[in-house]
């Protein structure tokens, strides 16, 4: 999924703020790598066809000097063109993802043959050069020992160092600027935690992303408005206040017409304090995608499965701790009344049915917060696009004033839409959580 500066539908390792109040100033690929990390230079083309040929030359030493290795630096190249989603990838993981491939498609060929080795058999009738020394490298122990000795050493600060002290590691001004560019209004997160492949993924260890930072925003923004309430009520005395008067309507509302629509009333209490925190877990990063630069959380699927899943765990523990597991399970297919002989045929059906969409449900209730998250920004950022994007070059100054005009128009009101939708997907989802435990809980 595409990023977008403003409505920012995807995670990243840093925030956005307008280019004019954090420009990026860096005087050498050096200072780059020193202030943001060596992921900077390793994506750079250059780097890269430098490290390749390092590869290529350290292959010939291991698998013997092949022909097709004169080719494969060309190879790699038609490859990181040959989809987006190979761009940028280094000569190491072009082999590695290369002979992934090569082994995924030799089983799925092998199937129902005799042969110790598919990959081998199938390139034996169906040759492939660069395919063939990959294999063979990888394939063997030493070989592949030897392999993995030569990209962890590449992949030392020591071997940047090397490239950047040499000829082509002395950038242009106008590229280093180019780079500056790039990175201007994008406050990087510090990650002492990892190493950083790009913006966007870790080559390894627990990266601290934005939404991660987000979500931590919100919940102590949950705990201390919370904190406070509990001093305000502790008491007993009548709500006094706007903002005591609106938390306790929201908790009540939550308690009366959603909780108790799914839960049993004499069980209800004790599910109170989860359902009350996934609401306004769920409404705090809704509300966080309606700032600009911010984005939020819930239109990733990491964070919509971990809500998800939070409520599988919760109703499958309840109902085993009631019913026991096979109790539960038993109660996943409801009485249906029905005499013996059709019973032993349907029952079952219906049981594995259930079973199935014990699953499934808890599937949809992710992908539908997300969906819908994710659906909104997408919809706001097509109507931006209308009146800027690259097409908008081409209209005359009158008409795409007039454009402009009901494009702001239009997303101000889609973003009142935007605000009733993060309250209304935070009770559905909230509503459907608590129908969801209250079936594992409850006796059919």
């Amino acid at each position: 999924m595409s990023a977008n500066p403003i409505l920012h539908i995807k995670d990243s390792y840093y925030f956005d703020v307008p280019k004019t109040f954090w420009r990026a100033d860096h005087e050498s690929p050096t200072a780059m790598v020193n202030a943001l990390g060596g992921w900077t230079v390793r994506n750079d083309s250059d780097y890269q066809e430098w490290e390749a040929d390092k590869l290529v030359a350290a292959a010939r030493e291991i698998v013997g000097d092949q022909k097709a290795l004169d080719s494969a630096k060309a190879a790699w190249k038609e490859w990181q063109h040959a989809e987006e989603l190979h761009h940028g990838r280094p000569f190491d993981q072009y082999v590695h993802d290369a002979v992934e491939e090569l082994r995924s498609t030799a089983a799925k060929w092998a199937d129902g043959k005799e042969t110790s080795d598919p990959a081998q058999t199938y390139l034996a009738e169906n040759p492939d050069p660069q395919l063939s020394w990959m294999h063979t490298m990888l394939n063997d122990d030493e070989m592949r020992s030897s392999w993995q000795t030569v990209t962890k050493e590449l992949n030392k600060r020591e071997t940047l160092d090397t490239y950047l002290e040499s000829d082509r590691g002395q950038w242009s001004e106008e590229k280093v600027a180019e780079y500056n560019e790039h990175l201007s209004g994008k406050v990087f997160i510090p990650q002492p935690f990892a190493t950083l492949r790009n913006a966007y993924e870790t080559e390894s260890g627990l990266g601290i992303s934005r939404y991660m930072i987000i979500e931590v925003v919100v919940a102590i923004i949950i705990f201390l408005v919370f904190t406070w309430l509990a001093g305000k009520i502790k008491d007993g005395g009548a709500p006094k206040g706007k903002i005591w008067n609106l938390l306790e309507s929201f908790l009540t509302f939550l308690k009366t017409e959603v909780v108790e629509q799914g839960i049993e009333p004499h069980d209800s209490p004790k599910f109170l304090p989860l359902f009350w925190t996934i609401f306004m877990f769920i409404v705090g990063c809704n509300l966080m995608g309606m700032i600009p630069w911010v984005g939020s959380p819930t239109a990733a699927l990491a964070v919509t499965a971990v809500l998800a899943i939070i409520v599988f765990a919760v109703g499958t523990f309840c109902g085993v701790k009631k019913f026991g597991v096979a109790g539960y399970l038993k109660n996943l297919c409801p009485e249906l009344g029905l005499p013996l002989y059709m019973a032993v045929i349907v029952v079952p059906m219906v049981w594995v049915i259930e079973f199935a969409s014990l699953f499934i449900k808890h599937f949809i209730l992710a992908v539908r917060l997300l969906a819908n998250m994710a659906a909104g920004h997408l919809v706001l950022l097509g109507v931006m696009g209308l009146a800027f994007g690259v097409h908008a070059y081409s209209l005359s100054a009158p008409a795409w004033g007039g454009l402009s005009v009901l494009v702001i128009l239009g997303t101000t009101l889609l973003s009142f839409m935007e605000l009733f939708v993060a309250f209304l997907q935070a009770y559905v989802f909230t509503l459907l959580a608590s129908l969801f435990v209250g079936a594992a809980t409850h006796h059919h």
